[in-house]
């Protein structure tokens, strides 16, 4: 199986009256190119500055047509009633004809913004981590069944029929874990467990492929503990990576691209060296070699985050990966024509 590639579309607000229109005429030349896989976007309430992630998905399932449709990742899944999501969620996949792709996860358990996010909500985070838990285990049994009842600490429901209902039987609901580099042992299977427990699919980022080779064997090692237990979710279990993409004639160009963009919007004090060995920034050649190193580590899936300083360049991104990178990654060449890609014939 080929490497799926999606575009995560940059949804923080600009303030800029066009900017909703701009977003979706991207979607739709993204929709427009077999070549992609799916458009996800990102999702707060209060902490980051994020148009609402169920409005604009309802607005990209009604611009388009082909695409998967998701929430990269549903960090407020914990603070949101999850009768109210799945009643969302429903309305959304049947006004997609059945292209969604739900990816959740706890949020930050740290920082300012993050904090007082929960606190408006008067949720700490070891309960909101819990609320989520109960949500996709609520959320899976309504995308399965006609009707569904759920009785948890914080949820009571008997026989409940969502109408109109999910078309997907059940929604495909993907978990985020991102754990420390450093993370070893009982941490790591700890962090991995709740991928293999819940989620039929796991999203992660900031990795790189030797790293993500060995996550991959403990999420298997996970999952087949698992296997024809109540627990385990069912189906196949996409690997997806969330990669910071920059496409540039030369490396020296794309390099200079994604550090003035990333320094403008990064706010976690990582270098740009740091963000190109787990980046595809270069040229198309270059790109196509790091997303297929990732691919040849278990990765299943790439969603790709255009570093780019405003919404025309990110159209610009979209339009030079569909022309001259995907292409690269749909013959899959060997990794030495990869390099070699962008010299002169």
């Amino acid at each position: 199986m080929s490497l799926r590639t999606s575009l995560v579309l940059p949804t923080t607000v600009t303030g800029d009256p066009g900017q909703i229109d701009e977003l979706l005429a991207i979607a739709g030349q993204v929709d427009r190119d077999p070549a992609w896989e799916g458009i996800f976007v990102a999702d707060t309430i209060l902490a980051l500055g994020f148009h609402d992630s169920t409005v604009m998905l309802a607005a990209l399932a009604a611009r388009t047509s082909r695409v998967r449709l998701g929430v990269a990742c549903l960090s407020t899944l914990g603070l949101r009633q999850p009768l109210v999501v799945a009643q969302q969620w429903a309305n959304l996949d049947a006004l997609s004809g059945g292209r969604m792709t739900m990816v959740t996860c706890s949020g930050n358990r740290t920082g300012q913004k993050h904090e007082r996010e929960r606190a408006a909500f008067g949720i700490g985070f070891d309960e909101k981590l819990a609320r989520m838990e109960d949500a996709v285990e609520f959320l899976r049994k309504a995308s399965t069944h006609e009707t569904v009842t759920h009785r948890s600490k914080f949820l009571d429901l008997e026989d409940v029929h969502l109408v109109p209902g999910f078309r997907q039987h059940p929604l495909p609901i993907w978990m985020v874990a991102n754990p420390s580099s450093r993370a070893t042992g009982e941490g790591l299977r700890r962090v991995l467990g709740r991928v293999a427990r819940l989620g039929d699919g796991w999203l992660t980022y900031n990795i790189t492929p030797e790293l993500l080779r060995d996550r991959v064997a403990v999420l298997a090692e996970l999952r087949a503990a698992l296997a024809g237990s109540a627990s385990a979710p069912p189906g196949g279990h996409p690997v997806a990576v969330q990669v910071n993409l920059t496409v540039g004639a030369t490396t020296e160009q794309a390099v200079e691209t994604a550090e003035r963009a990333w320094v403008r919007y990064n706010s976690r004090g990582v270098g740009i060296d740091a963000l190109r060995r787990v980046s595809a920034i270069g040229t198309p050649g270059e790109c196509a070699a790091f997303l297929r190193s990732l691919e040849e580590a278990g990765a299943t899936d790439v969603l790709l985050h255009p570093l780019a300083d405003d919404v025309a360049s990110v159209a610009n991104q979209v339009e030079i990966a569909g022309r001259q990178l995907l292409p690269l990654l749909q013959r899959g060449p060997r990794d030495t024509d990869l390099q070699n890609a962008d010299a002169p014939a």
